[in-house]
């Protein structure tokens, strides 16, 4: 499984990533977080529970590439958190940058700290949303979200799972499955 989080912008914004989801990265073959750590400690930190590949968000004052890629069983993967995209998310402007710029079959992003499973012109796009449910750019501060990618048979499924702030619980906010 990989784990893929986002915006967790911690301290600046929020105090921590929720236990649950640290506890997910941990038992993951691979952690990717699409930028916005904001600070260096809480890469440090996920760096710890294995591998992990980061790009640098536009609150990451630390270095980082600006994108990544990766390839899991012949599918190439691309990590770019987003920046500079008017608007925020523009699904024609990332599936363009997978294309052109990273030559990805799927695109992990972040910045709009809105979830979503899509696929534009070819390419599936990834955003787990905010892993702390902080607001940013036109985002309000909503429920934490991450999302978990299995790669099995042919398949990718891709889960947005959510935390309920008011009773503890995750559950899979949103399951999509694509032939790959």
């Amino acid at each position: 499984m990989i784990a893929v989080v986002s915006d967790s912008h911690v301290p600046t914004r929020a105090e921590k990533i929720p236990e649950e989801y640290r506890e997910k990265m941990k038992e993951a073959e691979l952690t990717v977080h699409a930028g916005d750590f904001a600070e260096k400690p809480v890469y440090n930190s996920i760096d710890e529970y294995g591998e992990l590949v980061a790009v640098k968000g536009n609150c990451d004052f630390f270095d980082l590439p600006n994108s990544e890629t990766f390839e899991r069983k012949s599918l190439k993967f691309g990590v770019y958190h987003g920046t500079g995209i008017n608007p925020r998310g523009d699904q024609e402007t990332l599936a363009k940058i997978a294309q052109e710029d990273l030559e990805a079959d799927v695109l992990i992003h972040g910045h709009s700290h809105q979830e979503e499973i899509a696929k534009e012109d070819g390419v599936i796009l990834l955003n787990p949303g905010s892993c702390t449910g902080v607001g940013g750019g036109s985002a309000r501060p909503s429920n934490p979200t991450m999302m978990e990618v299995e790669l099995e048979d042919g398949e990718l499924e891709a889960r947005i799972l959510e935390k309920d702030e008011e009773s503890g619980e995750i559950s899979v906010k949103e399951s999509r499955t694509f032939e790959i």
